[in-house]
């Protein structure tokens, strides 16, 4: 009996006072936000003043990018192939997922042509710089350049960084498409 039992009791114990879980590798690929940061807490804005918040995110899941008043070249490889593309890739999903730019500063002129020409589609919001810095703080010290994934309740839950690097850049965009792709598969939403 001792010989049945026994290996069963060792693995329990080995596992309970050895392994640390925390120490494990992870499934997401992005950077796990815990706790969750809510989105009112950006207090942002659509384009008439409104507030924009968790009911406007309601029924879809969204990837934010954190813009500031340039868009350099890993803002618009961000902009481009870790939303919009990434959002392409997901298929059947796609309508499942909406993209959105919190805009922290006015945007140039360049950076509101990229957008109509190249991510027409995505939604437009206006946030306060410090406001969204300090809402974001957990995350990041500096949100500018940043996406993050918001769930439909509104809570936000990973970050991706952009970069400048076409290499980097395609690799984030599939560590996105996964958590994504993970992420719908398990959602009713």
């Amino acid at each position: 009996m001792l010989a049945i039992v026994g290996p069963f009791v060792l693995f329990f114990i080995a596992g309970r006072y050895f392994v640390d879980p925390w120490e494990l590798p992870r499934e997401n690929k992005g950077e796990l936000l815990i706790p969750h940061i809510q989105l009112d807490t950006l207090a942002l804005r659509d384009d008439s003043g409104e507030p924009y918040d968790g009911e406007d995110t309601a029924g879809l899941w969204t990837l934010m990018y954190v813009a500031g008043a340039e868009c350099g070249k890993a803002c618009k490889n961000g902009l481009y192939y870790q939303m919009r593309q990434v959002q392409q890739t997901l298929g059947e999903n796609m309508e499942r997922l909406r993209r959105v730019i919190v805009h922290t500063a006015p945007a140039n002129p360049e950076l509101s042509a990229f957008l109509e020409d190249n991510v027409a589609g995505t939604v437009e919001v206006d946030g306060d710089p410090q406001t969204v810095r300090e809402a974001l703080a957990p995350a990041t010290d500096a949100p500018v350049g940043d996406i993050f994934v918001v769930s439909p309740d509104g809570q936000i839950f990973l970050r991706y960084p952009t970069h400048e690097s076409m290499d980097a850049t395609l690799e984030e965009a599939e560590n996105i498409r996964l958590d994504l792709e993970r992420t719908l598969k398990g959602s009713l939403i």
